[in-house]
């Protein structure tokens, strides 16, 4: 349509909004196209958090971040702790005998305290992730609610649920040590006010753990230090102490507690003495959390409040009708205050006390809030038994504002994230334009991170190859060889069912260490790792050999039009001395593997047909050869009954097993020690041995029970495998159907299309570059890879080998649980990301050979 030539410059601002769906229909207004730089994060508000960790049955009540880890509490006694880089559980911290309610770190985050319902404070090594030692109460305190550490007096001040304020100062601890163990209840007093039957089902969700953390406790071999008397200041408000916050102002070091009174108390502290200040008197609101920026107080208070009071002067400035519900965590970041509430929603508000932004993902009461140490994320837990993350750059609304994105990971994340939005099927002329603008996508990634990038057209209908170069960074030296480099994946996917899906597959969703959506692990994640990797090598002025990248549109559907096109831009591509892919999956979730060998493929259709049109069966059953009888027989002798391929010589020509290849099995089947005889079995008969495959019959006419259709077609499939003949099992198999067909008495006719094959392709494992793969994937993952083939296909790896008479190396990126090509499609994040080391090793290393 000439109307397509109107589509707005890719590299332009007003590209960021797709043409009106009478030009488009199947796009979507959220579809991008490529941005004008990957250094500067989306103007574009959103509101939808950048991961999301399930924190388990309990709900999410205290959390604290450092630089590499988020510390989380619950109603349960252990307290998790999870790696902000790959979004999984690190270690477990156990100890506590009642649920963690608050947690707070040193200023250098060396230390972690956590307060609980079971009377103690438990002081943690953040390096180690051991319990230094415990702090606990001689008498009954209650809950300790709320903790916070002074560096400067290096003490630690606690509000308790007796209304009382503990100053403890470390430096002495050692004249309060004891042997005795805490007194603990069966569950924490923060859920008394809970209705039985709920209070009851805490308790249940969280007895195990207790019964562990007291085995725990009883043999755990560390100091404890118990609180005197003289430490308690009864009776510090007339309420539950919820909050504790350490402040400065003119009268000096400053400590402010907010209590169920409604009250919030001022106190001077120094290293040995804590004196009532100022009295900031409240309404019969309690003040659940407290927050300080600059000179002002924020105190959010039961019923939704948030009150704003000037430290310098003690006057309430304001008090902000928030939100609907209590407001329970208040954190501020630069210029700016976040709020949780227990009616579900987080709100942002700026400098002049507006609403800049409102979060609404969790669907429970906002229990806890924390800002990275660097600001870049707000992190929130909440009842829903959830943790999310919130990208604070990409969600920032402020037009003025450009952030410049300085980790290549967070390139890596968001180059991908734009590229899952683009549903690049191959195969369907509807997904023909996007398929399009994702090769364009994609050759602006290329641009922007260093290589020269353009697309080669391969025939109308037909979606072009993508070609990016990065050039090696001169060695005057001269040493080596100078070696060149061919990356080879797709950008292509299949199809999704949104129906079927947890998330909306072209929608990238981060969620428990993983990324969901269509294509993140077949080829998409893998392929954007492996170009981050190499410009980072480029950027430091390491790159020794010269890596081209080869991303096809067409890998899903075939490759058809790869060999042609191939032929013809050998030139361009130039010298290649060894090809990189990542195209495949471990063969379990914990170890990593090489891939050395795929089967080839032959697709096949076999079509019965009549001249007659489609019949009634009432009227015409049993007078007329029909075609799908006819299909059923000749389907039935191409398999036996204990399921050997008839197929003359299909089985011909398999290459014997080697002593080296046994080998190869022999550590794959440590893993199956029990039944390894099976195992063994089963997968030489998906790697090393042919099969044949009838994957559906399609019949002509209505969908109606009565009808004769007057066309029935079969879809079929032979993989083969080395060293056979993939022109002669062709043969074979054509002449055998036809064979079969003859010997029936029938009027019907038959075709055999062959619509697309694939040779087989083994690599050597013993060869310099599968070595150096080894010890990079060793290097990363402090195993060596299983050695492993492949059942599947990749038609354009063989022919990429003979083409340029090099070798080829598979590195599998994702886990055996990765569904490509199923529904809710993942690759866990910590592969993508070690992925992307291993390239970058591995190129480093071949470039010395």
């Amino acid at each position: 349509m000439s109307n397509m030539s109107q589509t707005s410059n890719p590299g332009s601002p007003e590209s960021l909004s797709v043409p009106k769906n009478e030009y488009f229909p199947i796009q979507r207004n959220a579809s991008p196209t490529p941005l004008l730089s990957l250094n500067r994060l989306p103007q574009k508000q959103e509101d939808k958090p950048s991961h999301t960790i399930t924190h388990g049955e309990n709900s999410v009540l205290s959390l604290a971040c450092s630089d590499k880890y988020l510390f989380s509490g619950s109603q349960g006694p252990h307290i998790q702790v999870w790696n902000l880089t790959i979004f999984q559980q690190e270690a477990v911290l156990k100890g506590h005998m009642g649920g963690v309610l608050c947690l707070t770190l040193s200023k250098d985050q060396k230390t972690l305290f956590s307060s609980s319902g079971d009377c103690t404070i438990r002081v943690w090594d953040v390096d180690t992730l051991k319990c230094l030692y415990v702090i606990q109460a001689c008498n009954d305190v209650g809950d300790l609610f709320s903790v916070v550490y002074c560096d400067e007096l290096d003490t630690v001040y606690i509000g308790c649920q007796n209304t009382s304020i503990i100053r403890f100062d470390l430096s002495t601890k050692e004249r309060y040590r004891t042997q005795q163990l805490p007194h603990s209840c069966n569950y924490s007093k923060f859920f008394d006010d809970i209705p039985t039957t709920i209070a009851c089902e805490i308790v249940s969700s969280v007895e195990e753990e207790e019964i562990d953390a007291k085995i725990s406790a009883k043999q755990e071999n560390i100091h404890r230090y118990e609180m005197d008397d003289s430490m308690i200041y009864m009776n510090s408000h007339d309420g539950y102490v919820y909050s504790l916050l350490l402040g400065q102002n003119k009268d000096g070091r400053i400590l402010l507690s907010g209590s169920g009174d409604g009250d919030v108390k001022v106190w001077s502290i120094t290293k040995n003495s804590m004196e009532l200040l100022k009295v900031l008197k409240g309404s019969d609101a309690g003040i659940l959390t407290l927050a300080i920026q600059d000179e002002l107080l924020f105190c959010g208070a039961q019923g939704g409040d948030i009150k704003i009071y000037d430290l310098e002067t003690y006057h309430h400035i304001r008090s902000l009708m928030a939100h609907d519900d209590d407001v329970l965590a208040l954190t501020v970041g630069d210029y700016c205050l976040f709020s949780g509430s227990a009616d579900g929603t987080i709100k942002k508000w700026n400098r002049t006390f507006e609403i800049s932004n409102t979060y609404r993902d969790h669907t429970g009461i906002i229990l806890s809030l924390v800002l990275s140490p660097n600001k870049s994320l707000l992190i929130s837990g909440a009842n829903d038994q959830l943790i999310k993350f919130w990208d604070l750059n990409s969600t920032d609304n402020n037009n003025s504002l450009e952030t410049v994105v300085t980790d290549t990971s967070d390139v890596m994340l968001y180059a991908l994230k734009k590229w899952i939005l683009l549903r690049t099927v191959s195969g369907k002329p509807k997904y023909l334009e996007e398929c399009f603008r994702g090769a364009k996508f994609l050759m602006n990634v290329l641009k922007q991170l260093g290589a020269v990038s353009e697309l080669i057209p391969i025939a109308t209908g037909q979606n072009p190859l993508v070609f990016g170069k990065f050039s090696r960074i001169d060695d005057l030296n001269k040493q080596h060889k100078q070696l060149n480099i061919l990356v080879y994946g797709h950008y292509d996917v299949i199809d999704a069912d949104k129906a079927k899906w947890l998330t909306d597959p072209f929608e990238m969703t981060a969620k428990d260490g993983y990324l969901y959506g269509r294509g993140v692990t077949d080829n998409k994640g893998p392929m954007i790792a492996a170009i981050c990797a190499v410009s980072e090598l480029q950027q430091e002025k390491n790159l020794k050999a010269n890596v081209s990248f080869l991303i096809e549109g067409e890998e899903e559907n075939g490759s058809i039009g790869f060999e042609k096109t191939l032929e013809k831009s050998k030139n361009m591509i130039g010298e290649v001395d060894v090809i990189l892919l990542s195209n495949s999956y471990w063969l379990d979730d914990e170890t990593p593997c090489l891939t050395y060998g795929l089967r080839g493929v032959i697709l096949a259709t076999i079509e019965i047909s009549s001249e007659e049109s489609d019949l009634h069966s009432g009227m015409q059953g049993g007078a007329v050869s029909q075609p799908l009888n006819d299909m059923i027989q000749v389907l039935a002798k191409l398999i036996s009954e204990d399921n050997y391929v008839m197929i003359p010589g299909f089985y011909n020509n398999v290459r014997a097993i080697t002593t080296y290849e046994e080998q190869l099995y022999e550590r794959i089947l440590e893993s199956y020690p029990s039944n390894s005889r099976e195992e063994r079995e089963k997968l030489m008969s998906k790697w090393r041995f042919p099969s044949f495959t009838i994957h559906k019959i399609d019949v002509s006419g209505p969908n109606n029970v009565t009808i004769i259709p007057r066309k029935a077609e079969a879809s079929v499939s032979m993989r083969i495998v080395p060293d056979q003949d993939i022109d002669e099992i062709v043969k074979s198999f054509k002449e055998f159907v036809e064979e079969i067909f003859s010997e029936l008495r029938t009027k019907n006719n038959i075709n055999i299309e062959i619509n697309n094959k694939a040779d087989w392709w083994l690599g050597d494992p013993e060869n310099k570059f599968f070595k150096a793969a080894e010890q990079a994937i060793k290097q990363e993952w402090g195993v060596g890879p299983l050695y492993i083939r492949e059942g599947g296909s990749i038609p354009a790896l063989k022919l990429l080998e003979r083409e340029f008479n090099a070798v080829a190396i598979h590195l599998p990126m994702g886990q055996s649980t990765d569904q490509a090509h199923l529904n809710n499609e993942r690759i866990r994040l910590k592969n993508l990301q070690a992925g992307k080391r291993i390239f970058k090793n591995l190129i480093s290393k071949i470039s010395e050979i």
